[in-house]
């Protein structure tokens, strides 16, 4: 029963800190993980998949590559592969992989947030459920489950010894 807790609260702490690694720590260096909210990039970058971002200089674009940036009204941020740009009124021009048509505006450097360069098919369904409310009580409920198994670890150890007196 003791290696059983131990095992279990040594299994939590791993599932907590790769979660951690994926999903806080890309922050602390710049990169901006975003979930993939749409197929219009498929399949290249899937529906639900975690699309990692970093900042770019946008003169250094090129037609072809993938860019995130924000849309007009400043906080939806898009995804698509870049189909022309224009140097002189520093715009961009862009469609979705799986879009027929490509978008109806240009888009300014300055609402360039980056260029992916990493993903994770499926972790923005888990990212997507953990920052909710039933979430993050699951992620409180893991660590007072870990606390829990270490201390009956303890209270095991302490019986077990106490026998062998």
């Amino acid at each position: 029963m003791r290696h059983l807790c131990k095992w279990l609260a040594l299994a939590i702490c791993g599932v907590l800190a790769v979660l951690t690694i994926l999903l806080v720590l890309p922050g602390l260096f710049g990169i901006h993980p975003l979930i993939v909210q749409s197929g219009s990039m498929e399949p290249v970058y899937p529906k639900g998949s975690m699309v990692y971002i970093r900042n770019t200089d946008p003169s250094g674009l090129s037609e072809g590559s993938t860019v995130t940036f924000h849309l007009a009204d400043g906080e939806t941020l898009v995804t698509h592969r870049i189909t022309q740009i224009d140097m002189e009124r520093e715009e961009i021009y862009t469609k979705g992989d799986a879009n027929e048509l490509e978008d109806g505006a240009a888009t300014s450097f300055a609402q360039v947030e980056g260029v992916p360069f990493f993903c994770i098919p499926y972790l923005g369904y888990l990212a997507g459920y953990l920052s909710s409310m039933a979430g993050k009580a699951g992620i409180v409920l893991l660590v007072i489950m870990v606390c829990l198994l270490s201390w009956m670890d303890g209270a095991l150890m302490k019986q077990k010894e106490a026998l062998e007196e």
